[in-house]
């Protein structure tokens, strides 16, 4: 047996105990990253580059400065919404995958309609990804590129899709402007990354904005920041989408593209090491915090118990804590809504009313066909206008919902934080603390509904009345019918609104409620041990150590630095 059969069969033995502890020990936190090792494997045939960082860090600029072209949606606010997609193709194509299953093929030209917040926002549409390939990748047919939303933007689901989609990575390029070259929370998202790739890279963008001197000295700065924080070397490439700046997209392809394309079966076999040593370790702490509770003697571990009780009563707080949040948000909901939709009454108003002057000549002479015809207009004018003021509004009008949404990471990590240091404390095993951001769900936007133009069916008295005398009146009639419809739907769409944000927000505190409780369950499960499952428990981690070890000695000789 060779060494890379060999090294297939240590993965799946490694993978498969993973499996059976995780539903032995009820690993819940674990499972995410165990699919995602089954499902990644050194048979894939190419490699994905993600390109992730801080909103406007100049990542879709830089991809279609790659390219040659502009096929990624560029512009002076946050854009992008949704994870994109683009490797090699014979000719131009996009497909649009949606998070409920299906697929949909869409020009390219029509990107924008999917995956920008201007015209998706909080990603209404459902797009779980875009699918793009072009023929100017024909250079790295084996490379993807990965277009991500910006971190730390107002729009807190962008920032959701891009860290939810970190595990997946198989070689990450963070993006940071050169002003400012470098913060805490870059350096947060490299440390996650690394713990699902050894692949990282820093992209320096926007050079052009500093002159030679400036540019190096943010190099030696960024150099020296990275080289206290981690203990491998980071890669930097300075980058500029500038004419005159060729020689610095030379150097990012010579030095990271073709490398790795020229290396693809070392740089998969590098990545899922990388992952499958993050799984493994994640299995062990927890494995290791049941094995110091089961070596307790009966006494001490029910004094110890006790004191995770004490968190199990402040839970109790936290969860009123959480209650309160959302009652409050809630309470102050339609004034927050009101605040953002009602000074636009009038101005629909007066553009409806003139529309409607324009319009009017050209309606039927027929009162059945008149009315049928205003009522036709007036439902697409008004449905018109008020979704388009949804659009424009909608970060005010979901700012109750953004602000739970912070206050509950807040109170969620500190309960974690809580938590992990009572279980370091009393055993002397420190507990994995982060998880996924807690967001809500995509949402429709709301409808309107226009009522009949008149009281009864006159309509059906247009043969016999003479519309010559009361076509003056019938349109006085629709103009009142104008003003009145537009005040109604508004006020509809402030309480649909209302209610489509405090759903999200009830909806985000059992969210909330959940998580606490279940990984609160989580700890106590494992810290329940008795000392009959010791011996189960230390066979089951002299297994899973023997293998963490053969993988990670794997790594350390197969490893290749980019």
């Amino acid at each position: 047996m060779g060494p890379g059969e060999r090294r297939l069969i240590e993965k799946s033995d490694s993978i498969a105990l993973v499996a059976e502890l995780a539903e032995r020990y009820q690993l819940a936190s674990i499972r995410p990253l165990l699919e995602i090792c089954r499902a990644g494997g050194d048979e894939r045939g190419d490699l994905s580059i993600a390109v992730l960082g801080r909103f406007k860090a100049g990542k879709s600029s830089f991809l279609n400065h790659l390219l040659g072209r502009e096929v990624l949606p560029v512009g002076v606010i946050p854009v992008t919404a949704v994870i994109t997609e683009i490797g090699f193709g014979e000719r131009d194509a996009a497909i649009v995958r949606f998070t409920g299953g299906g697929e949909a093929p869409i020009p390219i030209s029509n990107l924008r309609l999917y995956v920008t917040e201007a015209e998706n926002p909080l990603n209404r549409k459902h797009a779980d990804t875009v699918i793009v390939r072009v023929p100017q990748l024909a250079r790295w047919p084996n490379l993807r590129f990965i277009d991500t939303p910006g971190l730390e933007s107002v729009f807190a689901h962008n920032t959701e899709a891009s860290l939810g989609w970190a595990p997946k990575v198989d070689i990450a390029v963070i993006a940071i402007g050169v002003d400012p070259p470098l913060s805490e929370r870059d350096i947060s998202l490299i440390e996650m990354l690394f713990r699902y790739t050894p692949r990282v890279a820093v992209l320096l963008t926007k050079a052009d904005l500093l002159d030679a001197a400036q540019l190096e000295e943010v190099i030696r700065y960024v150099c020296s920041q990275l080289a206290a924080r981690f203990n491998q070397s980071i890669p930097i490439y300075p980058y500029s989408t500038r004419s005159g700046s060729e020689k610095l997209k030379h150097d990012f392809e010579e030095g990271l593209l073709e490398k790795v394309a020229g290396d693809a079966a070392a740089q998969r076999r590098a990545i899922a090491d990388r992952k499958l040593n993050t799984l493994l370790t994640d299995c062990e702490q927890y494995i290791r915090l049941t094995l110091k509770s089961a070596e307790m003697l009966d006494a001490e571990r029910v004094r110890l118990q006790q004191q995770f009780l004490a968190e199990k009563e402040a839970l109790a707080d936290t969860h009123l804590e959480v209650r309160l949040i959302a009652q409050h948000s809630a309470a102050g909901t339609r004034s927050s809504i009101e605040r953002a939709l009602a000074p636009y009454d009038s101005a629909i108003r007066q553009r409806l009313l003139a529309m409607f002057e324009e319009q009017a000549d050209h309606f039927p002479r027929g009162l059945d066909k008149l009315i049928d015809a205003f009522s036709d207009w007036l439902q697409d004018a008004i449905s018109s206008e008020l979704q388009a003021l949804s659009a424009s509004k909608r970060s005010e009008i979901i700012q109750p919902l953004v602000d739970v949404q912070r206050q509950y990471q807040r109170v969620l990590q500190n309960f974690r934080n809580r938590l992990s240091d009572r279980t370091f404390a009393l055993y002397g095993v420190p507990l994995k603390t982060t998880e996924p951001d807690i967001l809500p769900q995509p949402h429709k936007m709301p409808d309107v509904s226009i009522g009949k133009a008149f009281d009864h069916n006159w309509e059906l008295l247009s043969p016999v009345l003479p519309m010559s005398i009361l076509r003056g009146p019938v349109l006085n009639r629709f103009r009142w019918k104008i003003e009145d419809e537009t005040f109604k739907n508004l006020s509809r769409l402030t309480s649909q609104w209302e209610g489509i944000v405090n759903s999200a927000i009830f909806e985000l505190r059992r969210e909330a409620d959940q998580r606490m409780d279940e990984l609160l369950a989580t700890v106590q499960g494992l810290v329940s041990a008795s000392c009959e499952s010791a011996p189960q428990i230390r066979a089951d981690l002299r297994r899973l150590q023997l293998l963490a070890g053969a993988s990670r000695e794997a790594s350390r000789v197969e490893g290749y630095p980019l």
